[in-house]
């Protein structure tokens, strides 16, 4: 590191895009060959608790964001080992961990995390992500052979010039399937993610890559009092905390068994904290408020208050990267009102990846036991169902005969997602030569799975991890809020993996395992209430609060998503003349989103 002025105003401005995750303390260490910085949002040991962190000589060096739930254990086994620890903060427990295990020290974390660390002997950097990439971390090789690494690419950015990111045509590509760009890559050449369970090792020219936590299944005996114990020891680890700790409460499921247990672990003195929706169809805040009546636990209900356009224009340029979940904006908005009141808040986020909760994996279920009917049976009964009402009974029939035919990749993307199949994008591409997005879809599955947990394996590999916890860490560290996800544990998830397919769906039912484990605890209209996604109006705005801005980006002389998508599709697409199987208002938001962000990069 040179020390130069440039150098300093860049890290100078990396630290100010990066302040909202951490606003309580900023430290920063820097020794012959490395420089870390950390915003630190502070909820274990307050005071003295203050980051980066060293072992006793100072050669190692660790900054982190996110949290080590079992920090006391791990505290007290290194001071027994005879490690002097001079907080009570859980990064302190990484330097020393790395003492003793060198580059396997995440193997004994339980937590969500993002690791830089730093050791000076070796002149060698380690960046290590938790199991599931709650946390994210990106990093990007320069030219002199240095390494760049922040939380979020904003800070990245802000390091460099403009001319260092140019746009990976394959992101926008895989965006127009996905409505979000699949990790470990980015949107931009040479910045990518650290994956999920793993640690990469930067030493001299060497860069290694090491997975500590490959997820396999084991054979287990389903015991419903064991599910139970597993969840109430998830939940309980992590009400640790030295600030106040709350819960997302929904109608849902999941949710619902995070604040059960979170009240038995409080005794009643956890608060929870329901969203109610303007759409009554979307509402659940009376079920949830019932439900915190029979946990006897105080919950208070939020508002959804979205200025649609504001909102958006500002979560674009906040995600650093196209993201079209419009839920994310529901997200968005929750988090900034949560946020006056508190720190910390649980979210039953995972349920449903880990124990089968979501109708494509019923459909997956079903279809293994279908595998006599053959393909063209399939492209038969497919056209029998009428292509309007995508989310319908007969839609998503509709949509579950056009998958039971195809390739697994294919498959994903006809039951989860309601946007271009490679057959569509072929018409319209304008950019560089490019991959089929179900190419690199498949070869995320591993083949010898039943189709469930093939389903469930791409659900966790790519839509949890690429949309549903990015879209959570993104709104709640924006307005300096942190979620935690017990049902995400991995001793929890490692449990769920050995559960049959029968377990998972028993009686066509899904969820089958949390909805017998917790029967007696939750109320009948959880245990049995309509799934509901945590979704905004988007048609109504995109013929409302959004159609001028619709029509005034998409619709311009010169689009800037015109040199991906052709000019006439986003005409058509815009005057609603699309002809297809089509859901053309996610269609719109995603387009709108690419093109607000594609003019925020030449702003």
């Amino acid at each position: 590191m040179s020390g130069s002025g440039e150098e300093r105003e860049a890290l100078s401005l990396a630290k100010a895009g990066l302040t909202h995750r951490g606003p309580d303390e900023l430290g920063e260490y820097s020794s012959d060959g490395a420089r870390l910085f950390i915003a630190r949002l502070a909820i274990i040991d307050l005071t003295s608790g203050v980051t980066p962190v060293e072992n006793e000589n100072g050669k190692v060096a660790a900054v982190m964001n996110g949290e080590i739930y079992n920090y006391i254990e791990l505290s007290r086994l290194l001071s027994e080992r005879n490690h002097l620890l001079k907080t009570k903060t859980d990064t302190e427990v990484l330097p020393h961990l790395y003492e003793e295990h060198g580059s396997h020290f995440c193997n004994n974390l339980r937590g969500m995390f993002a690791v830089a660390l730093w050791d000076v002997r070796r002149q060698r950097l380690l960046l290590a992500r938790d199991r599931f990439g709650k946390k994210p971390l990106y990093y990007m090789r320069l030219d002199s052979g240095g390494v760049l690494f922040a939380s979020e690419i904003k800070a990245l950015r802000n390091m460099l010039s403009p001319g260092c990111f140019s746009i990976r045509d394959q992101a926008v590509y895989d965006y127009l399937s996905l409505g979000f760009i699949p990790q470990p890559s980015s949107i931009y050449e040479g910045v990518q993610q650290v994956p999920p369970g793993a640690v990469i090792s930067f030493e001299e020219e060497e860069v290694k890559t090491s997975h500590y936590w490959i997820p396999k299944r084991k054979n287990v005996t389903k015991n419903l009092e064991d599910v139970r114990n597993r969840i109430q020891d998830s939940v309980r680890i992590r009400m640790r905390s030295d600030v106040p700790v709350g819960v997302f409460l929904s109608g849902g499921i999941d949710s619902n068994i995070v604040a059960y247990e979170a009240a038995r672990a409080t005794e009643g003195e956890v608060k929870t904290f329901t969203v109610r929706m303007p759409d009554e169809e979307l509402d659940e805040s009376n079920l949830a408020r019932a439900a915190a009546t029979a946990y006897q636990v105080r919950n208070e209900v939020l508002p959804l208050e979205i200025s649609p356009e504001r909102d958006l224009v500002e979560l674009v340029r906040h995600y650093d990267q196209p993201f079209a979940d419009s839920s994310a904006l529901a997200c968005w908005a929750v988090a900034r009102l949560a946020a006056q009141r508190l720190k910390v808040v649980l979210t039953g986020d995972g349920g449903d990846e880990l124990f089968g909760g979501y109708r494509r994996h019923l459909a997956a279920y079903r279809l293994g036991q279908m595998q006599w009917v053959p393909r063209w049976g399939w492209h038969a009964l497919a056209k029998v169902f009428p292509r309007r009402q995508r989310r319908s009974p007969l839609g998503f029939a509709r949509r579950f005969a056009r998958g039971a035919r195809a390739t697994p990749g294919r498959r994903y993307l006809e039951w989860s997602s309601d946007l271009l199949l490679d057959d569509d994008k072929c018409t319209i591409w304008q950019g560089g030569e490019v991959a089929a997005t179900e190419d690199w879809i498949e070869a995320q599955v591993e083949g010898n799975a039943s189709l469930l947990r093939q389903q469930m394996q791409l659900d966790q590999r790519v839509n949890l991890l690429s949309d549903l916890l990015v879209k959570m860490d993104m709104a709640t560290m924006a307005h300096s809020l942190e979620a935690r996800s017990p049902l995400l544990d991995h001793e929890l998830a490692e449990y769920a993996m050995g559960l049959t397919d029968g377990e998972l769906i028993r009686g066509g039912v899904t969820k089958s395992v949390l909805r017998q484990a917790y029967a007696d605890v939750l109320p009948v209209e959880v245990l049995n209430g309509k799934k509901r996604g945590f979704e905004v109006p988007v048609e109504r705005w995109l013929e409302t609060e959004w159609r001028e801005l619709l029509q005034d980006v998409l619709g311009a002389q010169e689009p800037a998503a015109a040199a991906y998508v052709d000019r006439r599709f986003l005409r058509d697409l815009i005057a609603d003349r699309l002809e297809g199987d089509w859901n053309v208002p996610m269609l719109k938001y995603t387009m709108l989103v690419l093109e607000l962000w594609l003019r925020e990069q030449k702003n």
